[in-house]
């Protein structure tokens, strides 16, 4: 029987959605800023060698 919710449900779905794409988004960004400061350690610290 016809409960009267479809929008509301839809809604529901909507934000799920957005908040799913907001995460993965975030989760890439992290992944990019990780692998940047990993390349620049890796350069930094060829930089140093051989000093001391």
């Amino acid at each position: 029987m016809y409960k009267g919710t479809v929008i509301d449900e839809l809604m529901a779905v909507v934000e799920r959605a957005e908040t799913r794409t907001e995460e993965r988004e975030r989760e890439d960004r992290l992944a990019y800023w990780y692998a940047v400061a990993q390349q620049e350690l890796a350069q930094f610290d060829s930089s140093l060698a051989g000093v001391a």
